[in-house]
């Protein structure tokens, strides 16, 4: 009578075994799509992790978040623009790939400063400043594109080339 049962228990135990081996017979976790994106970033223009999703340069003074979801429908513009508020630090400003605050994301705090390279994120299509004080600009070429004042940010913006802050 007990026979059955304990053959039953084994054969789930066994079947648990195989299914979810433990942590100490393996060698190597497997790598994660974010964590392979971490790393072809730095391979390619160096940095630091510093988050399962973020590399950083200048000891923080340039930080890059990637994106998790890379879907352009993640979202409307007017709702990443609602969130926007939010995660763009304090006392920073950033660059988006996408519009309306999406995409992949750099953060400065390094001012004044000029910044030209954005290859990462590729032309930024959105920019916020999030400072208390002073101003960010945004250039295609020697051309203003827009001036964006303490707190303020520009949710769909083309053609950037540079970002400069006073």
């Amino acid at each position: 009578m007990h026979r059955p049962r304990t053959l039953l228990a084994t054969a789930a135990l066994v079947l648990v075994a195989l299914i979810n081996p433990t942590a100490a017979s393996a060698t190597t976790p497997p790598a994660t799509a974010m964590q392979e994106r971490v790393e072809d970033i730095i391979d390619e223009y160096g940095g630091v992790q510093t988050g399962w999703n973020e590399v950083a340069w200048d000891e923080g003074a340039i930080i890059l978040t990637i994106d998790p979801d890379d879907s352009t429908l993640a979202g409307t513009v007017s709702a990443r623009a609602e969130v926007a508020r939010d995660n763009c630090a304090a006392g920073k400003y950033c660059a988006y790939g996408k519009a309306g605050y999406g995409g992949n994301k750099l953060t400065y705090s390094a001012c004044p400063a000029t910044h030209t390279s954005f290859s990462i994120i590729g032309s930024p299509r959105s920019i916020k400043n999030n400072r208390t004080s002073g101003t960010v600009k945004a250039y295609n070429g020697s051309t203003l594109k827009t001036t964006l004042t303490a707190g303020n940010g520009n949710s769909n913006t083309t053609g950037v080339t540079k970002i400069t802050c006073t």
